[in-house]
């Protein structure tokens, strides 16, 4: 019977050594297996060495008792047996904590409603041969991934798989990537190393429990050293003998999990190889960048409506307006479209990452995209491509997104009844926002997303009468224009070299410009850096005052270049002020930090909450003057304004005999964010409305020259 959907054919004469797993997997499944026996057998002396401490520990305290029976022996027994049964329970309690996958952003589908979908993976499954999933889910992300419910008898009797497709990604391939991406999936469902992956899961969730899930044995510790005094110096015992069971169950993580990483990455290249054997080569290729780039549009239409949240506006349908998205990304940065996809290389989104510094991740779970590309181009499998959207295999397709929509909102609690965002309505805001948020096009991006460096505004306008014309093309060449771009590039490395230097990255060597340099180099590729970036901010800070200087000579009157002049020492006075006002919030939430991330004593809290008080004194002050400021409050919606007023007016209590107050504490770092944040969208505007002035002065010119024009003619 032919199928009622179009279905990508597979490649002919084709191998099937391209899916036998290569030695390299190979040697990796056998130092994954032997790491998985090692932590066994550290694991089992672990439990030996636990064992006989509290039969010696029970028959010590029995045999104190009976030479000399006292209450304080008595005490000292049953202290010294509380001790031999903590360390004991420690190494079993993660036995006891029970773990479920959680399904709560997913929906299950099943065939009577997806008839066209199920037929397709079936044919799939088919030509991989591999099992049809146990049950398939439907999630809102641009993703793809197998999951089955891990547990201890998993690691013994074979387990059926599920697999979920991100309706994100069906909004952004075609139905040859599609069936590529699925069959990748598939090829983990026929890797029998998946097995190794239930016994490391399994591994990974003791080691965690043991090393970080152990509030609820604090606690018990906690309550038997405040019976007696005895038992507490038995529980700072049992303390100790746990710090150092951790400090070896930290080296066994590594032990197990820096194969199984390792592992990961040649399962990944295993299963693109089954992707390509039943689909060819390219459309795997095709599909990895674009998802990326889906992948990052999808993040910004989540960071849309969370900003639209507090107006109670909800989407009725995400992935339209994911599409239109994608669309604007295609306008964005010249990528074309074609099918309705993007078109995407690893040169578009070069502008992502443009790091010359390449550390081997030996803890990456995935390799890099490049090398996927390179091993599947390598494979050479010829294909045929499809361009039908992926849509085509669902049935009733806006109804199916609009209930994955609903589902992401499901837990969104809105002031009042929400008003539903349409793809008209979406496009209209963004197109609003975008306007409000972007600096006029003729500056081709130069001024976006940097701080203005200030410099002395007098002189530069005395120079700029005795200096030759600028050309405004010249000043903002592309070359030019990528300056800022360039010096944060050059600033990040800076900083991942200086990571490499205090050891942060578990490797010997990186590369640098195509070339391998041992991590005891890095200091001197730090030095290259330097002089480039020194370089790159001299020539930009040379080209900034040009650029003042150009519209000082374009300006038409003496009040045009003193309302520049205005504008621009503004502008550089309130950055000084945003960084002096940064500095005050980040030392007060560096005080905090502590509060947020570890239990402390009553001492230590009062301490701490002591120098908070000092330091808020001194941001309030602060605060006091600016809600003063116009050019401040403008930027302040009412509610903002007033949750700042009412910080500013009362203080919290946030620490007392009965613990901290969060609400308080909420109050406090809301306060704080609205401060900096505030700060900085002064910044924004005063740069905006600059750079809106010293545009207008060339419009001003072409227009003079066009009526100059008209009355010569």
């Amino acid at each position: 019977m032919k199928a009622s959907f179009p279905y990508p054919p597979m490649p002919q004469n084709v191998g099937e050594q391209v899916i036998t797993p290569s030695a390299a997997f190979k040697k990796e499944v056998v130092n994954v297996a032997g790491a998985i026996a090692f932590f066994a057998v550290v694991y089992v002396a672990l439990m030996a060495a636990a064992i006989l401490l509290a039969v010696l520990c029970g028959y010590a305290g029995v045999m104190l008792v009976l030479l000399k029976p006292a209450f304080f022996t008595l005490m000292l027994g049953l202290g010294l047996a509380g001790l031999g049964l903590m360390v004991l329970f420690f190494l079993l309690k993660f036995s006891f904590k029970r773990s479920k996958t959680d399904r709560s952003g997913m929906v299950e589908f099943h065939e009577a409603e997806q008839p066209e979908l199920f037929a397709f993976i079936r044919n799939i499954t088919q030509e991989t041969q591999t099992p049809f999933p146990k049950r398939i889910y439907l999630s809102p992300e641009v993703n793809a991934a197998v999951f089955y419910d891990s547990s201890f008898w998993s690691m013994f009797l074979p387990v059926k798989k599920n697999l979920v497709i991100g309706l994100g990604l069906v909004n952004s391939v075609n139905i040859t990537e599609f069936k590529a991406i699925l069959a990748h999936e598939f090829g983990h469902f026929s890797q029998r190393s998946m097995k190794l992956g239930s016994y490391v899961y399994n591994v990974n969730k003791a080691i965690y429990n043991m090393l970080y899930d152990n509030e609820g044995y604090g606690k018990t510790l906690e309550k038997w050293s405040n019976i007696s005094g005895y038992f507490a110096l038995f529980a700072g015992l049992t303390v100790k003998i746990v710090q150092g069971i951790q400090w070896v169950l930290q080296k066994a993580y590594v032990v197990v999990n820096k194969p199984y990483m390792s592992l990961s990455r040649q399962m990944e290249f295993h299963a693109d190889s089954v992707a390509a054997f039943v689909t060819g080569s390219e459309p795997l290729i095709t599909s990895l960048r674009r998802i990326e780039a889906a992948d990052i549009c999808y993040s910004q239409l989540f960071n849309h409506y969370n900003s639209w949240f507090n107006e109670n506006l909800k989407a009725d349908n995400m992935y339209p307006q994911h599409d239109a998205l994608m669309h604007r990304f295609s306008h964005d940065f010249n990528i074309p479209m074609a099918h309705g996809l993007l078109q995407v290389n690893a040169q578009s989104l070069a502008i992502f990452s443009q790091s010359r510094i390449i550390i081997k991740d030996q803890w990456a779970s995935h390799p890099s995209t490049d090398d996927r590309k390179a091993h599947l181009l390598l494979l050479n499998i010829p294909a045929v491509m499809m361009h039908d959207p992926a849509w085509v295999l669902f049935r009733d397709v806006e109804q199916v997104q609009q209930q994955m929509t609903a589902k992401v909102y499901e837990k969104a609690e809105f002031a009042s009844a929400p008003q539903f965002l349409t793809l008209a309505g979406f496009t209209q805001k963004i197109d609003a926002e975008i306007d409000e948020r972007s600096f006029d096009k003729a500056y081709k991006g130069f001024y976006d997303d940097r701080v203005l460096n200030a410099f002395d505004l007098e002189k530069a306008q005395a120079q700029a009468s005795a200096l030759p014309d600028f050309q405004f093309n010249d000043l903002l060449a592309d070359t030019n224009c990528q300056l800022p771009e360039k010096i944060t590039c050059l600033e990040r490395d800076m900083e991942m070299v200086k990571s490499l230097q205090k050891g942060m990255y578990d490797v010997k060597t990186f590369d640098f410009d195509g070339q391998k340099y041992s991590t005891k180099e890095a200091a001197t590729v730090q030095q290259v850096l330097e002089s480039e970036l020194k370089e790159a901010q001299e020539q930009l800070a040379q080209l900034d005052q040009k650029v003042f200087q150009f519209f000082v000579q374009q300006a038409s009157s003496e009040s045009e270049k003193v309302a520049l002049a205005s504008a621009y020492q503004q502008l550089f006075a309130a950055t000084t002020e945003a960084e002096e006002d940064t500095v005050l919030y980040q030392r007060l939430f560096e005080t905090l930090q502590p509060v947020f991330n570890s239990e402390m004593t009553m001492e230590s809290a009062e301490a701490i909450m002591t120098e908070v008080t000092e330091q808020e004194g001194v941001v309030k002050e602060r605060l006091h003057e600016l809600l003063q400021e116009l050019l401040y409050t403008r930027c302040l919606t009412a509610e903002q304004q007033n949750k700042l007023e009412t910080y500013t007016q009362h203080q919290a209590a946030y620490f007392t005999q009965e613990g901290f107050d969060n609400d308080a504490l909420s109050a406090l770092t809301e306060a704080l964010s609205i401060f900096v944040s505030t700060a900085w969208e002064k910044c924004f505007r005063l740069k905006k409305e600059m750079l809106t002035l010293q545009i207008g002065f060339l419009q001003t010119q072409d227009v003079k020259a066009a009526m100059n024009e008209k009355v010569s003619v």
